[in-house]
């Protein structure tokens, strides 16, 4: 039986230590992956009953998927994942073989209030940033969003679904949400985010202080136009490296969260975060101050793992 652990919400969370611990003691000879796909397929079996029978479950080739959509929008949204994921892992150089554990699931639910109430299992108590998709990378990977019409979920799969991919990676928040944004907008042909609301501010927002919550990825989980302005940033620096793909993909295999990337930047492009900084927002103090550690609260997600 999938061991869950206890807490006070109403959907099942497993207790992915101790799976990871029955997962350490099979024979030699079990095949790990079918192991965690078992174990994952409970998992959805069991999340899909407590949401109730308005919600349907869909499996491919690489997904689960539990939805209250149509059938017809439930298809299209799981072969959507199935197509963009095989254009991320083109794009980003990515072999995920020797990471993957089972087929991905996706939850989207038919209002915020469902929403909010599961993502709330994996986040710390007090206020959080607004979203409207999460990847949450605790245990056993997956992600969950609230559907508004195609468009939306479309865009929303193809930046979540790019968190998935390069769960693996080390990779510091702005390098993370800047590919996943570039890969959102590559996939749909659309550049969703509403960056005319902090263009007046873009030169006045940046200091010594505040690039510092980009380096350490607090940036992304600000109430306030920090969040907008830190997403921003982080597309417009990534899509400063893409133009040569060869040291970009050899780039974003090696950049460390725990100097922001620094030293990964210095190897394969001979320039520094704060010079590159500094060809967009002009000369200042850009450069990272500390060491970074990842931030994972209580549960798991990596914080910078949010849709704006």
């Amino acid at each position: 039986m999938l061991p869950l652990r206890e807490t006070a919400s109403r959907f099942p969370i497993p207790d992915w230590n101790a799976v990871t611990q029955l997962a350490a003691e099979l024979p030699s000879d079990t095949d790990e992956n079918l192991f965690w796909t078992e174990c994952g397929r409970d998992w959805v079996h069991l999340l899909r009953q407590s949401l109730g029978a308005d919600y349907i479950g869909y499996e491919s080739t690489h997904f689960w998927l539990i939805s209250s959509q149509p059938d017809s929008s439930s298809r299209r949204i799981i072969g959507w994942l199935e197509t963009t994921r095989t254009k991320v892992l083109k794009a980003l150089g990515l072999d995920v073989s020797r990471h993957h554990r089972g087929n991905c699931p996706v939850l989207v639910t038919h209002d915020l209030e469902t929403y909010y109430a599961y993502v709330a299992a994996y986040l710390p108590e007090g206020d959080n940033a607004l979203s409207g998709g999460m990847y949450i990378n605790q245990g056993y990977g997956h992600f969950v969003f609230t559907f508004l019409d195609m468009g939306q979920a479309e865009a929303v799969l193809a930046h979540e679904l790019t968190h998935s991919l390069v769960s693996h990676l080390p990779l510091p928040a702005w390098l993370n949400e800047g590919i996943a944004q570039l890969c959102e907008q590559a996939a749909t042909g659309r550049d969703t985010a509403n960056y005319d609301a902090i263009k007046d501010t873009i030169g006045t927002y940046w200091t010594v202080d505040t690039i510092q919550d980009l380096w350490s990825g607090h940036g992304f989980n600000r109430q306030d136009e920090g969040q907008l302005q830190s997403y921003h940033l982080a597309k417009v620096l990534t899509h400063m490296l893409t133009g040569d793909r060869s040291r970009f993909l050899a780039f974003l295999h090696d950049a460390h969260f725990s100097d922001a990337g620094a030293a990964a930047l210095l190897r394969h492009f001979d320039v520094s975060l704060e010079s590159l900084v500094g060809d967009y927002l002009g000369d200042g103090m850009w450069a990272p101050l500390l060491r970074y550690e990842r931030d994972i609260p209580l549960g798991g997600a990596p914080r910078y793992g949010c849709r704006r």
